[in-house]
Order: C-alpha cells, then sequence, then structure tokens
C-alpha cells in the first residue's frame, strides 16, 4: 500500500504539465518534482523498510531450504534499493527544461534502479520454485511463477498508452503479488506454520 499511495500522490501532486503515462516513475521523486516526499518517503524509504520486514517474516517462514533462502535474499536485496531510492534523487525530471542528471545521485540512482530491475524478476522466480518445495506452501507456486509473465503482460499492455503507464502497471502487480504472499504469511503465522528458529 505504501507504494501504490506514495505513487499515486506523488502524481497527483505533479503540475499539469506532468504525465504519469508518459513521464517515468523517478521523476516522482526528483529535487524538482513537487511534494517529492511523498515518493521519497512512502513509496520508497518507508515502503523499502517494510519489504525487508516482510522478507525477514518470510525467511523464518520458509525454514533453510537455499531457494528460498536466495529468493529472500532477493527481496532483502530489492527492499534496500527501494529504501536506498529516496535518498538517490534525479537531479529533475524528464519534463523540465535543460535537464540533465549529471550529479553522484543521479548515477546512484541509474544504479540502483539496475539492480533493484533485476531483483524485481528474480525474487518471485526463485520464491516460486521455493514454495513448490513446501507442502503448506505449493499452491502459491504457480502464481508465483506466473508473476513474471503477467508483469511483462501488463507492461506491454500499457506501453500503448506511454513508457510511464508500462512501468506503473508492471509495479502494480509486482505489489499485488506481494500482498498475495504476506496474506499467506499472516495465515501462516496465525495458525502456527512459521517455523521457530532451532
Amino acid at each position: 500500500m505504501t507504494f501504490i499511495v506514495g505513487l499515486v500522490a506523488g502524481d497527483l501532486a505533479q503540475p499539469d504539465a506532468f504525465s504519469p503515462a508518459n513521464d517515468d516513475i523517478s521523476d516522482l521523486g526528483a529535487r524538482t518534482a513537487d511534494s517529492a516526499w511523498l515518493y521519497n518517503q512512502l513509496a520508497a524509504n518507508l515502503n523499502g523498510l517494510l519489504i525487508i520486514a516482510f522478507a525477514l517474516g518470510l525467511w523464518r517462514a520458509l525454514g533453510s531450504g537455499w531457494l528460498g533462502r536466495l529468493g529472500v535474499i532477493a527481496l532483502i536485496g530489492l527492499g534496500a534499493g527501494r529504501f536506498l531510492e529516496g535518498f538517490l534523487r534525479l537531479d529533475c525530471r524528464g519534463m523540465d527544461e535543460g535537464c540533465e542528471n549529471d550529479s553522484w545521485q543521479s548515477d546512484g540512482h541509474g544504479i540502483e534502479s539496475g539492480i533493484s530491475a533485476a531483483l524485481f524478476f528474480l525474487a518471485p522466480l526463485l520464491l516460486a520454485f521455493a514454495f513448490r518445495r513446501l507442502p503448506q506452501w505449493r499452491d502459491l507456486w504457480l502464481p508465483t511463477i506466473l508473476t513474471v509473465p503477467v508483469i511483462i503482460a501488463a507492461s506491454v499492455l500499457f506501453s500503448f498508452v506511454g513508457d510511464g503507464a508500462a512501468t506503473r502497471a508492471g509495479s502494480i502487480v509486482w505489489f499485488l503479488w506481494l500482498a498475495l504472499v504476506a496474506v499467506r504469511l499472516l495465515r501462516e503465522s496465525e495458525s502456527g506454520g512459521v517455523r521457530t528458529p532451532v
């Protein structure tokens, strides 16, 4: 919810010239963005910390299998990237005249975005195969493995509206998948299915 609320509120805070259909999500946190804190603190900093906390709970729930551990590490890396994105801001939005993102923070943002993009696709794939091996999680393996093609399909479909819409659609699909896994983790915790450390 923090990502989606920060994204939508950040889009609404921008001037009329800004287009969520065409402008990049990262523009919402740029130094020149209106109310950049909506994206930087909600959709990035807080969201990243919550992903890390969720991943730690999943680490405990999935046990010691190496696929589960790798999937959780990918989630932790993604959460750390989301957190850092709130600080590694672009210098300006793409719509700003004479915009040149040439500071060390903009360079850091580019590196973080590349790593996070890889983890964005890797985490569901690793966790899908981890879920397949665990009886209490097995019914989630197929929805999890299908997350990646659904992200790609949503991105392609919304790319006809614009690049910004494609990125937003793919991101929202990913966070809906994360919510599905979070609901299962809560159910496992309530039923005593979360493993305790030995």
